[in-house]
């Protein structure tokens, strides 16, 4: 299964996991790096993923990139990942994925919870403290 984009192999999960800070293998077992990849395929200026990639691998993050469209292409990857929604931009409104994107966001994993109304807690849970966060957040990535 191809969970890049078109002609690019893994480097969607590649470069997803240097934004988000969760592993290749973390973002390959939520389900929704294919559906993501085409997603961003759609919407994003062909040959930006690879020179995000390259300044990724270059070292020291985002810092310094003055590439407004690499920086933009950067936060609506990562904000993809964490809620699952589209942010929209160039016109474009933002959009849920679809549920599974929603309950799928990274954002619930960093605290060890659930997405509101995707998962059946059972009575009480709110007394409870949350689980256990991802081991990637304990970290600090």
């Amino acid at each position: 299964m191809d969970r890049g984009l078109p002609g690019r192999g893994g480097e969607f999960v590649a470069v997803s996991a240097l934004l988000t800070g969760f592993s290749v293998d973390e973002l390959e077992a939520l389900g929704l790096a294919e559906e993501y990849a085409g997603v961003v395929a759609e919407r994003v200026e062909a040959g930006s993923l690879g020179r995000l990639a390259g300044v990724l691998e270059r070292g020291g993050g985002l810092d310094g990139v003055r590439d407004e469209g690499l920086l933009e292409t950067a936060r609506a990857v990562t904000h993809l990942w964490y809620t699952g929604c589209w942010p929209g931009g160039g016109g474009e409104s933002p959009f849920v994925v679809s549920p599974r994107a929603y309950a799928g966001g990274l954002v619930w994993r960093t605290f060890g919870g659930s997405a509101p109304g995707a998962e059946r807690p059972g009575f009480g849970v709110w007394g409870e403290p949350p689980g256990v966060p991802s081991s990637n957040v304990e970290a600090g990535r």
